[in-house]
């Protein structure tokens, strides 16, 4: 017999009737969506690095709601509380509270990084706000998720000047129905902290305009949640002052992204046509490419090879060394061809073992064989129909593969397994770091595949041979992770003496470091030296104190405790038990690699 949650999901007459019209409602949507109640925690859960950029895009936002909250807090009669705030999309960015409220809160990842919209988790206080902008109470049994019934919950949304949400701030409370005597007071909170980003808004905007109006370029201005303030000159009828312009261009726009700073704050972007030097008078000036803007005669040759080839429908092989940007080259390739409105599919044919690479190429009929998804797959090949189909690391494609995917490339047919052949036509794009003419003279690529695969070919250019590409490199991490800093000539000069065999990927990790490193201080020489080398030094307390040979061994740390945590759902004792350590430790591990939950 099916349990009564199983029911509640295919029959609305079950549904409580004692559940507030404003509820059920909301029980009725996740019905209709198909919502799991037995699920145990969300699908939808950022990783670190996304994170992080969603918490540094709302900083104010997460520093007006601590200020706020620390004045109401002890106002706030509840018992055993969590204070969380998500972004306009249900992305938990900070929480704090009660400790042991957390540990119970970690079991269904109530933490940072998860969804905690309807979709996701099932009606809860959170997820109403953010589908109606009113604040919600829910009481314990009113969640529709089974693993959120221990909780009581009020939110309240934080909106803009457009009565658009910012972020909701919730208050949680474990097995009591506490938090709705906090609801009124919330609503409190949430519209002050809401005047206060107004006001940050507005001088956000009116910083924002006296920089694109001094700004005689044909480009397009935009504040930090891309809403337009400045249209280009021979606009689309499309584009509106406060329309989004993430909705009016995409992948394929030959625009560029730069961001906008005032006082190391984020305040806006700057959309700009992007031109390529002309190396002659037949070369093409306005493409799409999402790369660095070049300042190398050298490589602005090679991107001009790059679009005249893209034009063909000749299939093209990159080679380029490990870290160079195939996957960039790739990219400008099918965004720049007759392709470009199909998808670019790629594979790293080195990162998928043999016996899963057919089935990831070819796709599957449904029943294929066991464990097999029950509607089939559709393979790479099928998916790049109409568009580009890139295969990294050709050069590990085992022999078998070699020989079937030189079938395809002459039938123009795709066979799934078990299934039936599908015609398809793709532009084929292929890279790799060695060079096929030697695997081919060694026998191990196959000859007749090469001269299939290698009608065009690319070199990219090494990081040494374009030095001058070193400043807009460092311009655009340190935009891209607000990282300022006044001795960008002392880097390039450390950065020149050294050749970067790993190049943009070596050279951005080598940024990464130097900006954990040295966020506020400027390092010497010396230092900056043994930091490419990777003997890591760094200031504390103003004197010099030297931590780890090894900066992957700090890495490979942090990541062991990350792990951890996740594996054990950021519950403290059971993490502690899982690494063989005491909780201390595990705080003060924690605490020396600033890991936060």
């Amino acid at each position: 017999m099916a349990s009564e949650e199983n029911s509640v999901i295919t029959h609305n007459s079950r549904i409580p009737s004692k559940l507030s019209p404003k509820v059920a409602s909301s029980w009725e949507f996740c019905i209709k969506h198909q919502v799991n109640p037995l699920s145990t925690r969300p699908n939808k859960i950022l990783g670190h690095k996304e994170l992080q950029a969603k918490q540094q895009a709302n900083k104010e936002l997460i520093r007006c709601v601590k200020i706020e909250l620390d004045r109401l807090e002890k106002k706030l009669k509840v018992r055993r509380p969590l204070f969380v705030l998500t972004d306009n999309d249900g992305n938990i960015l900070w929480r704090t509270g009660n400790y042991q409220a957390k540990d119970y809160a970690n079991e269904i990842a109530f933490r940072e990084g998860s969804n905690w919209s309807e979709l996701q988790v099932g009606t809860n206080a959170i997820g109403m706000v953010l589908r109606t902008k009113e604040a919600s109470f829910l009481s314990l049994d009113e969640h529709f998720s089974r693993a959120s019934r221990r909780w009581s919950c009020a939110a309240s949304p934080i909106l803009d000047e457009n009565d658009e949400i910012l972020g909701v701030l919730d208050i949680s409370t474990y097995q009591n129905q506490s938090a709705k005597d906090a609801l009124i007071l919330l609503t409190v909170l949430t519209e002050r902290v809401a005047n206060q980003m107004m006001k940050l808004h507005l001088a956000q905007r009116n910083t924002l305009l006296e920089i694109a109006m001094s700004d005689f370029e044909d480009a397009y201005y935009c504040d930090s949640r891309y809403r337009l303030v400045k249209l280009s000159r021979g606009v689309s009828k499309d584009f509106h002052i406060g329309s989004d312009i993430r909705e009016l261009i995409n992948d394929k726009t030959i625009y560029n992204e730069a961001p906008i700073l005032n006082n190391h704050q984020l305040i806006g972007y700057k959309y700009k046509l992007y031109s390529g030097i002309q190396p002659s008078s037949s070369a093409v000036t306005n493409y799409y490419y999402p790369g660095v803007v070049s300042q190398s005669k050298k490589y602005q040759a090679f991107l001009s090879d790059v679009i005249k080839i893209s034009a063909s429908n000749l299939p093209i092989h990159i080679f380029g060394e490990s870290g160079s940007g195939k996957e960039i080259i790739a990219k400008t390739i099918h965004y720049n061809s007759a392709m470009r409105d199909g998808e670019l599919v790629a594979i790293n044919c080195g990162a998928v073992s043999e016996s899963l690479l057919e089935s990831e190429l070819f796709g599957y009929a449904a029943g294929a064989f066991t464990g097999a998804n029950a509607k089939g797959f559709k393979g790479k090949l099928e998916q790049a129909n109409g568009g580009t189909l890139f295969l990294d690391e050709i050069d590990s494609m085992p022999e078998k593969m070699q020989q079937v995917l030189l079938r395809v490339l002459e039938d123009k047919l795709v066979t799934p397994i078990s299934g039936k052949p599908v015609a398809t036509n793709f532009r084929l794009v292929t890279a790799s770091n060695k060079d096929l003419k030697i695997l081919v003279k060694d026998g191990k690529f196959r000859e007749d595949l090469f001269y299939r695969i290698y009608v065009c070919s690319l070199n990219i250019p090494p990081l040494r041979e374009h030095m001058e590409d070193l400043q807009p490199l460092i311009k655009q991490f340190s935009d891209k992770h607000h990282w300022s800093i006044k001795w960008q000539d002392k880097l390039i000069k450390a950065a020149k003496d050294y050749p970067w065999y790993g190049n943009v990927r070596e050279f951005n990790n080598f940024l990464a470091r130097a900006s954990i490193f040295y966020k506020d201080d400027e390092p010497t020489d010396a230092e900056l030296k043994q930091l490419i080398q990777s003997g890591i030094v760094y200031k504390a307390n103003n004197l010099q104190e030297e931590v780890a040979s090894d900066l992957n061994e700090i890495m490979d740390q942090k990541l062991k405790i990350q792990h951890a945590l996740e594996k054990n759902f950021f519950n403290m004792t059971k993490t502690a038990k899982y690494l063989e350590i005491s909780r201390a430790t595990l705080y003060r591990w924690m605490k020396k690699y600033e890991i936060t939950i």
